[in-house]
């Protein structure tokens, strides 16, 4: 048994894939926090999730709550979440999974093609 490394309060996340800022500069860096009950309570109450209960809508929630950084941009939005690349989303979540509940929540990859 390892003892686990507490999360720190904020993570920097590397975008494999980015994408340009209204200025055409191409983004590569978004920051991430810790989810939080709030965060939960405030899916689970929203017209987008109790309209359509998937574990897509969910993340891209989530996503909007727990990004605080998109490059320069503070105040990430759905719609900001929604333009991001699926290699991008996914770099996100496991940030976001790793900051809140410890390296060992990330899903492994098993490297397998087929």
């Amino acid at each position: 048994m390892s003892a686990s490394k507490l999360p720190s309060h904020r993570e920097i996340v590397e975008l494999p894939v980015g994408f340009q800022d209204s200025d055409g500069n191409l983004v590569s860096q978004a920051e991430v926090r810790p989810v939080t009950g709030g965060d939960e309570l405030w899916i689970g109450m929203s017209k987008e999730y109790n309209n359509h209960p998937n574990d897509m809508v969910y993340k891209l929630l989530l996503l909007s709550r727990t990004v605080t950084r998109l490059g320069s941009k503070n105040l990430v939005t759905i719609s900001d979440v929604q333009k991001l690349h699926a290699r991008d989303i996914r770099a996100l979540e496991y940030a976001v999974y790793r900051i809140t509940y410890g390296e060992e929540s990330v899903p492994q990859s098993d490297g397998a093609s087929g």
